[in-house]
């Protein structure tokens, strides 16, 4: 219908809609005492016929639409993170030229060489109990002490390292640290967060606390999970929102490098190491390194879905269990931890090679009638106080079944396969070979004494 200008209908939101538009109302020409509200009652307009119910939906959706406003505005005061992967509408930008374009190269900024870069988030996915908190903690002590990871450099700085999981066990794995690595963990230029907040309604905190400590040149969050505030840790979009929360925290003084320890999803393996959260979280981060178990006590690290930069060579770690002076339960026994070290080249070799001479001999020892691990550990001499080292076989069977050389039948224990039977001839005719060089060698070295 037409209204007129002297139609009023009360029935229509002009209040909300003024309200709406008010920050237009200086620039409108209007007559001098009139106001924005009173004139859009007054001025003419076509609208259809309104009921009271379809005013207040009009109502509802208008305050939606301030709302929504509101908080577009709340995010644009929010800094933006260093490398942010939003896809922001921004204006074109136009063609340069090919020396214009060389000339915005930023090289990068590494935090440990060839692996993070400052400024930079990443998530460290493992499945629970491969050590990816000792791993982090050590990246957090040779950082603060500005030693090398293996052969490659680590920038020298500050860290603060937010304890969420399990605060108590970290501080029990960092004074046994302490204690091993020859630092003092009074003075060393580490900083905890015990307990878990919200890492984006306190971010303004979070960002005031850093700029006391002077900045920080690294945050390691521990964990994801442990830090997230929605309902469905495997929900896309409140995981997407969860993972760019984590990299404003790159934007804090000092760009820091962020690594967040992230649990895999459900049923994944050592070959498929996501984030939990989907395509949504990973696309928000600039890499997802992983650790996975590679034998007994040694994790490799390296990286699976993503990572932002040339590849590297895998970092392999030994983990130890250990213990500390500092480190006693109320009756003074001591309290056993688990620290990482990284393995040199030639650790990690020795290492490969020690696995493969126990797994030929496990071989041979089923092949001779072994049928359990106590057994094949006895036959094999692997004795610890004495006793059969039923571990070391157990890691060796377990490698062998992977490749199909063994493989366990119930009341009859392990039993060679015809794969596991033909390596077992390669097997002796390698050690009688050796055995023949080795006593070669032996009888040209007496002659030459002759």
């Amino acid at each position: 219908m037409t209204v007129n200008n002297t139609t009023q209908i009360d029935d229509f939101p002009w209040g909300t809609v003024a309200r709406l538009m008010a920050p237009l109302e200086p620039t409108l020409p209007l007559p001098p005492g009139e106001t924005l509200a009173r004139a859009m009652r007054r001025h003419p307009l076509v609208i259809p016929p309104l009921s009271k119910k379809a005013a207040e939906r009009i109502e509802a959706r208008l305050e939606a639409v301030a709302a929504a406003n509101a908080n577009k505005e709340a995010d644009t005061r929010r800094p933006a993170p260093f490398n942010d992967n939003r896809k922001a509408a921004v204006p074109f930008p136009g063609i340069v030229s090919s020396g214009e374009f060389v000339r915005g190269f930023v090289p990068p900024d590494y935090a440990v060489d060839g692996i993070i870069q400052a400024g930079f988030v990443y998530s460290v996915t493992a499945s629970s109990g491969t050590g990816k908190t000792a791993i982090l903690l050590l990246l957090a002590a040779l950082t603060a002490l500005g030693r090398e990871l293996g052969h490659r450099d680590v920038r020298k700085g500050r860290i603060v390292y937010f304890a969420g999981e399990n605060p108590d066990d970290v501080k029990m794995r960092w004074i046994a640290m302490a204690h091993h690595m020859g630092f003092d963990p009074d003075s060393i230029d580490a900083h905890f967060v015990a307990g878990v907040f919200s890492i984006a309604g306190l971010f303004a905190e979070v960002s005031k606390a850093v700029d006391a400590l002077g900045g920080v040149d690294l945050i390691i969050v521990d964990t994801s999970a442990a830090y997230f505030q929605g309902q469905d840790e495997n929900g896309n979009v409140e995981m997407g929102r969860h993972a760019r929360d984590l990299r404003t925290l790159t934007t804090v003084e000092g760009k820091p490098c962020v690594l967040v320890a992230c649990h895999p999803t459900k049923s994944a393996d050592q070959s498929n190491l996501l984030p939990r959260g989907g395509g949504a979280f990973i696309a928000e981060m600039d890499g997802n390194l992983t650790c996975a178990r590679v034998g007994d006590g040694t994790v490799k690290l390296h990286w699976q879905g993503k990572h932002r930069g040339p590849d590297f060579e895998p970092v392999v770690f030994d983990l130890q269990t250990v213990t500390a002076p500092l480190l006693k339960d109320t009756r003074g026994r001591d309290v056993p931890t688990v620290m990482a070290t990284a393995m040199s080249d030639g650790d990690v070799r020795s290492r490969k090679q020690a696995a493969r001479n126990d797994e030929d001999e496990a071989i041979l020892r089923v092949e001779q009638g072994s049928t359990t691990t106590s057994q094949v550990a006895k036959a094999a001499d692997w004795l610890v106080d004495g006793q059969p080292h039923k571990r070391r076989a157990q890691t060796a069977l377990d490698k062998l079944r992977k490749s199909k050389l063994v493989e366990y039948v119930d009341r009859k224990g392990w039993k060679l396969t015809a794969a596991g039977n033909e390596a077992a001839v390669d097997i002796r005719s390698e050690r009688h070979r050796e055995k023949a060089t080795a006593e070669g060698i032996a009888g040209m070295i007496l002659k030459s004494r002759k």
